[in-house]
């Protein structure tokens, strides 16, 4: 019999872990206060587990145990209150898969312990090589199989095996720039390191500043610690700026700063800080016509778009569109345990000769909803009735119903406009819920607490493995 065993690191911010430490009756543990700066770094062998217990994301010591991924692999297992979302996303967004939401999700997170303990012969994935093979495949899926897809295959692959040099995407809305990033990412040197996502338009100009860059405590009103920027945290990983046209002149600035001597300042500080993280960033917006509105830096986008690719929409590769269909429904058949054989020809000549403004992710959503909806092996074009109505001009009485409300900015409605024959109750609780975790942006505690469920109940329900009642 073999006698290793597998040691468990628990470091908390918090003095009560009675119920924490109940998950671990029987197991070696070692106890970490994470309220005090004085700990020295953990020995860590390589199949210890490390779990963290916090409630802030300001701890030292959680930085140089983070920092310890470079070079030691472990399992990192997060613990998080379910009134802070924000950690929850931070740590996503950081590239961190397990993390358990307090107190609904303690004894999942029990379980999941005791079967790491159980198979301690667990050997973490060699990060140094992968499947050439794998790799062109995954291109493939996002950018096509065609003559003319070839040389930004290659683009790709080449921007993969160059892991310093600065990536620009560009491409309509929904065109998959997201996903082509970060399979460069996963698919260069830097995959065990973090990828870190950032919407440039998404986050006003006053708070985007502080969030690529940090800053110190007292940099102004709401500044009580010190906050980490999103290159520090992206560390020697990638960090993705999203719609990067959208930047301000000011942040421009900053940024060229940053690309020409990889050094960052947080706001109110005085120290320059070396970053490491490889940048790779995407826009729909012309930057060549930006640039002559002296709207975008000459300088900046010089040194953006070492390599560029520029992803064409779905209208304009439609052979493209039949690899995808395949592709979705063989995900969402999975998904939501049916088993849809084929679409009709009806609704594939549809289908295929459709403009898709909304490019691939319009046609993902559209097949997410078609195969929940469907309660045959077929697609007919009445699973596509709400896209076969916006391209002929119908309107549900719904969508009549609400183009005689006021235009809202940013309106919170969600429309469904399914087709009632077609829909049972439960099909339309998925929908809804999926729907509202796009809302939330995908912070699955948040849509719970909309919801009024709990966090593991959304996961069943989302995966069918709940009714509706349930």
């Amino acid at each position: 019999m073999n006698e290793k065993k597998v040691m468990v690191h628990l470091f908390s911010e918090k003095k009560d872990i009675s119920k924490i430490a109940s998950q671990f009756i029987g197991l070696s543990v070692l106890y970490y206060d994470l309220s005090t700066d004085d700990q020295k770094e953990p020995d860590l062998l390589k199949n210890d587990i490390v779990v963290f217990y916090i409630t802030s994301l300001n701890s030292g010591m959680f930085y140089k145990v983070v920092d310890a991924r470079k070079y030691a692999p472990n399992p990192f297992i997060f613990l998080v209150e379910n009134k802070n979302p924000v950690i929850t996303s931070t740590l996503a967004k950081l590239g961190f898969n397990e993390i358990y939401i307090l107190p609904d999700e303690l004894f999942k997170f029990g379980a999941y312990i005791k079967e790491k303990v159980e198979n301690f012969s667990w050997e973490p994935e060699d990060i140094s090589t992968f499947n050439a093979n794998e790799r062109d495949l995954v291109f493939k899926s996002i950018l096509g199989e065609s003559q003319e897809t070839e040389k930004l295959i290659t683009a790709a692959r080449t921007a993969a095996e160059n892991a310093s040099v600065n990536v620009l995407i560009l491409g309509e809305t929904g065109t998959g720039k997201g996903m082509l990033a970060n399979a460069i990412h996963n698919y260069s040197n830097k995959k065990n390191s973090p990828f870190v996502e950032v919407t440039c338009s998404a986050i006003p100009e006053q708070l985007l500043e502080s969030e690529l860059f940090g800053h110190e405590k007292g940099a102004f009103t709401d500044a009580k610690s010190r906050k980490l920027g999103l290159f520090e945290l992206a560390d020697n990983g990638t960090i993705f700026l999203d719609e990067i046209g959208e930047l301000s002149l000011n942040l421009q600035v900053k940024l060229l700063r940053v690309l020409e001597k990889k050094i960052i300042r947080r706001v109110g500080g005085t120290q320059d800080i070396p970053i490491t993280a490889r940048i790779i960033s995407a826009t729909h917006r012309n930057l060549s016509q930006l640039i002559k509105q002296n709207l975008f830096r000459t300088d900046l986008f010089y040194r953006l778009n070492v390599i560029t690719i520029e992803l064409a929409s779905l209208r304009d590769r439609r052979d493209f569109i039949l690899s995808l269909i395949n592709l979705f429904i063989k995900e969402f058949s999975g998904c939501y345990n049916k088993v849809i054989k084929k679409v009709d020809d009806e609704a594939l000549k549809f289908l295929t000769s459709y403009n898709w403004p909304g490019n691939i992710r319009e046609l993902r959503n559209a097949f997410e909803r078609a195969v929940l909806l469907c309660d045959s092996d077929i697609l007919t074009s009445k699973h596509f009735e709400n896209i076969i109505n916006r391209k002929t001009g119908k309107t549900s009485h719904q969508e009549k119903s609400s183009n005689l409300l006021p235009p809202r900015k940013d309106s919170g409605d969600i429309h469904l406009g399914v087709f009632y024959s077609a829909t049972n109750l439960q099909q339309l609780t998925v929908l809804y819920s999926r729907e509202v975790l796009k809302k939330v942006g995908g912070n699955k505690t948040v849509a719970a607490k909309v919801l009024g469920i709990s966090r593991p109940r959304l996961d069943r329900l989302l995966t069918g493995e709940i009714s509706d009642s349930g």
